[in-house]
């Protein structure tokens, strides 16, 4: 095992497998909840090799060990299986960060991040492949009736088509209800007759007309109006309607009679669930998705220029302290709801700037070690966009790096929103979200394309030539 010497002493400076309550790991870090909380020893963690920085973040208990965390998370279950986040263990985890927390918008957010964390390296190549194929066609490659460009855009898009049957199957992993139920209650928000049926415009009337809920129906399940809404595009309304049959199931099961407990159970859950979602629980998520989508461009229009400068400036802040995990799925429900995001727009520069700041570095330091680790910082924030090697390793420990780091961020943010870009594919962080930027139709380069090439650009150079004018090598 590859890293059965650090996971051995990260379990020992956490207090030991006995003291694990729960672990569980995110895009960089291992999560854990402690049942004792004072045998955390930061500072030995801190200082292990291969660990790049540990702190405790709203109720858990947070080891920083990079791009690699899938791997050891691996190995530290087999080393240590009383830690697996099972289902039982993982509802635990679950309720001791709640109950750490007892904050139900932190609750909401995790929940929502551990649902769609498994689905973002297929959202980012399916928003690559897309932004791709666009330019492909806008540049005369690739016409938009020949065959190669229908199979490849289908290839692109067929994520995002069926989006509520994927956000359908890994909602029931994290409510522990059957995959397959699952994935039915998220199909049946694009099922096709369904889709017609309420898309019906002869039969289409209002109902609380003139509030803020008004909203159109064009049929009824036994006398209640069902509300009119497109949800083939959304991720809260699948959530909210799995976790609502989740309860459903969990009521029913173990009540049958054994023989007909197999079909029975899925029976029952689906003819109480899928109605009640259809009618009740979607409507309401869909008002909760318009609402953070709303608030979140109202806040943008106040000023795009003047909120872009300071979400990019303090981004890497934001990531030092792990509270930035809150915004992202904002943004992504905004993409969903919108067509678009302006969010992560607002944070392009921050890598990049990082990045140039570790190229710097690696070329000042003498250490061979140091400069490998710099440059191996630099290119992981270049090219997949992971900031935390550089942040951890060179930049939160040098004031004037950091300081130089957010404002050069802040001025890339405050660019993004002069220009109004906008994100138009779900792409990875890095070099690889420039298919992203690439607007399908209209004539000539996009222009939040350019602007984003040209941050990356020069926040870039501007962290590399600053850093090598500011940084000194300690010890």
């Amino acid at each position: 095992m590859a890293y059965k010497n650090l996971i051995n002493q990260i379990i020992e400076h956490v207090g030991g497998e006995s003291n694990v309550q729960s672990v569980v790991h995110c895009a960089t870090r291992l999560r854990f909840v402690l049942k004792d909380e004072s045998k955390f020893n930061v500072d030995e963690l801190k200082n292990l090799t291969g660990v790049l920085t540990a702190l405790p973040s709203s109720g858990q208990y947070h080891v920083v060990i990079g791009n690699h965390v899938p791997q050891v998370y691996e190995e530290l279950i087999t080393l240590y299986p009383g830690t697996v986040a099972d289902a039982k263990r993982q509802e635990v985890h679950e309720n001791q960060v709640a109950d750490k927390k007892k904050n139900p918008l932190g609750l909401f957010v995790d929940t929502i991040v551990s649902i769609m964390l498994p689905m973002v390296n297929i959202m980012a190549a399916s928003g690559i492949l897309k932004g791709i194929v666009i330019l492909l066609n806008a540049l005369g490659f690739l016409a938009s009736d020949s065959g190669a460009y229908n199979i490849l855009y289908a290839s692109s898009n067929v994520f995002y088509y069926f989006l509520p049957l994927f956000v359908g199957y890994s909602a029931a992993k994290r409510f522990k209800l059957e995959e397959t139920i699952g994935m039915a209650i998220g199909a049946i928000f694009f099922y096709p007759s369904l889709v017609s049926l309420l898309q019906n415009t002869e039969k289409v009337k209002t109902i609380f007309t003139g509030t803020l809920i008004q909203s159109n129906v064009s049929t009824d399940f036994f006398g209640i109006p069902v509300i009119f809404n497109d949800y083939s595009t959304t991720i809260i309304p699948t959530i909210f309607a799995v976790y609502f049959t989740s309860k459903v199931y969990h009521a029913i099961k173990g009540k049958l009679p054994a023989i007909v407990e197999s079909f029975g159970t899925p029976l029952l859950t689906l003819a109480i669930s899928m109605p009640i979602s259809l009618i009740v629980i979607a409507p309401i998520a869909n008002i909760i998705s318009l609402f953070l989508a709303n608030s979140v461009m109202a806040l943008y229009n106040i000023s795009p220029t003047l909120i872009s400068a300071l979400l990019g400036g303090f981004w890497i802040l934001l990531v030092s302290v792990g509270v930035h995990s809150a915004i992202v799925p904002i943004a992504i429900a905004n993409f969903f709801i919108n067509g678009y995001d302006v969010i992560f727009p607002m944070i392009t520069a921050h890598g990049f700037v990082i990045a140039g700041i570790s190229f710097a570095v690696a070329l000042k330091q003498k250490s061979k070690e140091q400069k490998s680790l710099a440059w191996s910082a630099g290119f992981s924030a270049w090219i997949p966009g992971v900031i935390e090697p550089a942040l951890y390793g060179f930049v939160l420990e040098n004031k004037k790096l950091l300081a130089m780091a957010s404002i050069v961020s802040g001025i890339g943010g405050a660019a993004a929103g002069f220009f109004k870009v906008k994100l138009v594919q779900l792409a990875p962080g890095g070099i690889f979200a420039i298919p992203g930027f690439i607007e399908q139709g209209g004539n000539g380069l996009p222009t939040g394309l350019v602007v984003t090439i040209a941050t990356i650009v020069l926040s870039t150079i501007a962290g590399f030539v600053l850093t090598l004018m500011m940084y000194k090598e300690e010890k």
